[in-house]
């Protein structure tokens, strides 16, 4: 058995700051890679052996299933290894309002009853069709005005962009006020407050007869209860003494505002989160909050707040770190060693058929010189829809060279299903813990799905029937499941907090990636971050030059890069290995050519006046 101590010592100095900092307020800010994880664990670990706090005071929160599950892994790694350490409460925001809720319930102060089902905010706002009857009138397409309205009611309980501060009743609604809402279809549409009020009270009176709510919702019921500081904020904030928070770069206004509102005088609080990986801002992330938290708390109580920066990465080569500080013009991270390797490699090509042909052949090579497993290689792409296939592209031409691959599948209908018995069955067997339930569920033999869910539940740390619940809020309406002997396809987003040893990303150029006709370049950037530094040893970059928008391909040729140029899905890359100098020399004579065919046609137009 080790000793905490040992533990302590196998880190680097900024993670052992982070880890014996016992004032109250600590912001460990985090680089992709840097061991945030393997810190968090030992600091909560720490809290339990060295400080003498028991399991039943420490809250974490996490922005993701994922985060959770590793940090529950790791948690686990280290009381293995130590023989001490109990599994404390681990919940996302989510499954953390839900839990609030329940006590509200309880304690006679929610608006909702036992049982209260959760919908996605679209299933939500269509639940009834008579919402928007009456309300701005002078937009005839409906349908428009339905999108608008929903768009506004989840920005303004997020705190996302109409007003600073999240709203959690509609009575806190101006009604003079007129909120300026940009819709896909038509631009932009002006909403008045007290419009928005009559949408908001006609939403909270079919949440309380169908006792439903979407996410949002239970985020804004979750902070209410709070905030009338009785039976439900007594119960909560004098249970969880010590609060770690992953991912804070993702927190919504609003989830911030639930975390403060936990908060108390004794309370021991830790975040940690990284500026550079906010990507999603279109959800309500708000990379202010990490500011926010430094600068609230370093004035209230300087002497009991500080900040550790973890820098030192231990996941990628030299060249894939220096290629990412490269891009976002930030020394963010440094090699922990000098880990030198393969190069990586920008190929540019004008069509995502051919990136797709290229990463297959690609991959096909990778597998069949024994260097890599399927499992090794990640296919990260920016979006996947009718109009931006570029998952589907890669789909394909995996398919018909015959390499197995994982993508996202749609299990939402499976989820909402079991949601109900997963209800049924807390209410039923409220005491008796999930080991018991499923010698009780086996017998009886019940449906396998309820059975197997409950198992998966107990492996992600469920101990009772209110974990079991968390575990289905915290539920994706989609999952991916990885496999040992097929490469894994999916978007940046999902990749986030993980880790490949080959990565390819696709597709950069104008409204792909960065996407959109109107990007947010700052969001795009940072996404585009988040892909590169997903890769450990190997990384290939697609796509071609962005001509109306900011070119993400030309921003990573100043790096130490290979560059490869791949026009036809026949060619063996006859221009592989163009350097940086190369291809500025390519660049200047395809701009002379066009200047002075520019000057040329000029010169015809001149002439064709005279006449």
């Amino acid at each position: 058995m080790l000793l905490m101590s040992e533990i302590i010592n196998y880190l680097n100095k900024e993670q052992k700051q982070s880890v014996l900092y016992n004032g109250k307020y600590l912001q460990i800010n985090a680089g992709p890679g840097t061991g945030k994880t393997t810190t968090l664990a030992a600091k909560i670990l720490y809290t339990q052996s060295e400080l003498g706090i028991d399991t039943e005071e420490i809250l974490g929160i996490s922005f993701s299933r994922s985060a959770k599950s590793q940090l529950l892994h790791k948690l686990e790694e280290f009381s293995d290894r130590i023989g001490y350490g109990g599994k404390p409460t681990i919940l996302t925001f989510h499954s953390l309002a839900h839990r609030i809720i329940k006590n509200g319930i309880y304690c006679k102060e929610s608006r909702f009853r036992a049982g209260f089902q959760r919908v996605s905010t679209e299933e939500f706002l269509n639940l009834d069709q008579s919402l928007i009857k009456g309300l701005c009138k002078a937009y005839a397409d409906r349908d428009v005005v339905n999108n608008a309205l929903a768009r506004a009611y989840t920005e303004i309980r997020q705190g996302n962009q109409l007003e600073f501060d999240p709203f959690n009743h509609y009575e806190e609604i101006d009604d003079k006020k007129v909120y300026n809402i940009t819709t896909y279809e038509s631009g932009r549409i002006l909403i008045k407050g007290e419009e928005l009020k009559k949408y908001w009270a006609r939403v909270n009176k079919i949440e309380k007869i169908k006792n439903v709510t979407d996410y949002q919702g239970m985020i804004s019921e979750a902070i209410r209860l709070l905030q009338l500081k009785k039976l439900t904020y007594n119960m909560i904030s004098s249970k969880y003494n010590y609060i770690f928070v992953d991912e804070y770069q993702d927190t919504s206004l609003a989830q911030e505002k639930l975390l403060f509102s936990i908060i108390h005088n004794s309370s021991h609080v830790t975040i940690v989160g990284d500026k550079n990986q906010t990507i999603y801002t279109f959800n309500g992330s708000n990379s202010r909050n990490l500011k926010r938290f430094s600068d609230f708390f370093s004035r209230k109580d300087p002497n009991n707040y500080k900040m550790v920066n973890l820098i030192q990465n231990y996941r990628s080569t030299n060249e894939i770190i220096e290629l990412a500080n490269d891009f976002i013009k930030e020394q963010n991270i440094i090699p922990y060693k000098t880990r030198s390797g393969f190069q990586p490699t920008l190929v540019e090509t004008h069509s995502i058929e051919l990136a797709a042909t290229y990463v297959a052949n690609k991959i096909n090579e990778l597998i069949d010189n024994g260097e890599y497993n399927p499992s090794d290689i990640c296919v990260l792409y920016r979006k996947n829809s009718e109009y931006y296939p570029q998952g589907e592209k890669v789909f394909k031409k995996l398919e018909s060279m015959n390499i197995a691959y994982t993508k996202k599948q749609s299990k939402s209908g499976e989820t909402i299903s079991l949601s109900e018995r997963i209800i049924a069955l807390s209410n039923k067997y409220e005491e008796e813990p999930l080991d018991e339930i499923i010698s009780i569920l086996i017998e009886k033999n019940e449906n396998e799905d309820l059975i197997s869910f409950v198992k998966d539940a107990i492996s992600q740390g469920a101990v009772d029937t209110d974990d079991l619940i968390d575990y289905s809020v915290e539920l994706e309406e989609s999952v991916s499941v990885e496999t040992d002997d097929a490469v894994i396809v999916k978007t940046v987003h999902d990749a986030k907090g993980l880790e490949y040893p080959v990565v390819f990303i696709l597709y950069l150029g104008d409204r792909e990636f960065p996407h959109s006709s109107q990007p947010d370049i700052d969001e795009e950037s940072r996404l585009f971050y988040v892909g590169i530094t997903r890769a450990q040893n190997q990384l290939y970059i697609l796509g071609k030059k962005g001509i109306h928008q900011e070119s993400f391909l030309d921003r990573c040729l100043p790096s130490n890069i290979k560059f490869e140029q791949y026009h036809n899905s026949n060619q063996e890359e006859k221009n592989e290995g163009f350097n940086y100098k190369d291809k500025s020399i390519i660049d200047q004579t395809t701009k002379q050519l066009k200047e002075a065919e520019n000057k040329e046609q000029e010169e015809l137009r001149r002439l064709m006046d005279l006449f």
